[in-house]
């Protein structure tokens, strides 16, 4: 039996059911795993402005890596531990596609994500009556001026968010931006691509927080359910695939677990964990 110190949690898919909530049942299973000494981390492509209050709420849970791993923070002081930030020359050029054909987009500064009225206006619409509406609401900001925007925020840009009509035009968007040798480009869905900065990444920020906390690989127990969380995989010691991830993401995992819907983190933490 593997001892576990860090625990890593992608949260859309995974932690969270498609309501957007943690069970019960979930929630007992952190809090034991907590009372054991196990440090808890969420992994998400969600910036900071867009974790649940209800997980916030919870003193167990201690480090946050955020926007896919541009932001490693230490929820217990708010305290930014670790950044990887895209320079905020490169928006004009990278935002010209989406905003001249129509498309969602976002710019990604400091927790939250701006864009222009009407890409903000498609965005909430696209959303409105799901269950994603209150996240997008209380995580996204219309601006008349991105790059005032940008500018008031010099430290650089977490990420660039673009929703594609289809996935035939997200994969020429992404042909069109190629990321050079400081950008990264992340598909998160059939019609999402995110620009990041090379260094940022969830497997790369889970292995330094996890060094900085002493911990080894061997002893880091992940979980996720997308393609952008097989690098934290190839992080951890222990993977662990949800029932509801594709193929490709459950062939490439040590466990497979039940669904984000039924409890699939509780039911292999209550096996594993002491």
């Amino acid at each position: 039996m593997k001892t576990f110190r860090l625990l890593a949690l992608d949260l859309d898919g995974t932690l969270l059911t498609n309501s957007k909530q943690i069970t019960k049942r979930t929630r007992r299973a952190l809090l034991a795993a907590a009372d054991a000494g196990i440090q808890i981390a969420l992994v998400t492509g969600r910036p900071h402005s867009g974790l649940p209050e209800e997980l916030l709420s919870i003193p167990q849970i201690r480090y946050a890596i955020t926007s896919n791993g541009a932001v490693t923070m230490d929820l217990s002081t708010g305290q930014k531990l670790r950044t990887a930030l895209m320079p905020g020359s490169i928006v004009p050029e990278i935002i010209k596609y989406p905003q001249e054909n129509g498309l969602i987009y976002n710019v990604f500064l400091d927790g939250i994500g701006y864009c222009d009225p009407q890409s903000f206006d498609r965005l909430t619409n696209f959303f409105a009556g799901t269950v994603l509406e209150e996240y997008v609401r209380r995580s996204r900001r219309s601006t008349d001026n991105i790059m005032e925007c940008v500018q008031a925020h010099p430290e650089g840009v977490e990420n660039i968010w673009i929703m594609a009509r289809d996935q035939a035009e997200r994969n020429a968007l992404a042909q069109m931006l190629p990321p050079g040798h400081y950008l990264q480009i992340f598909f998160t869905a059939d019609k999402d691509l995110e620009i990041s900065d090379r260094l940022a990444g969830k497997g790369l920020s889970l292995e330094e927080l996890a060094a900085s906390l002493g911990i080894a690989k061997e002893e880091i127990l992940a979980f996720g359910d997308n393609e952008n969380d097989l690098v934290m995989f190839h992080s951890a010691g222990t993977s662990v695939a949800m029932g509801n991830a594709s193929e490709a993401v459950r062939s490439r995992a040590d466990l497979v677990t039940d669904t984000n819907e039924h409890d699939g983190v509780a039911m292999v933490l209550e096996q594993l964990l002491p």
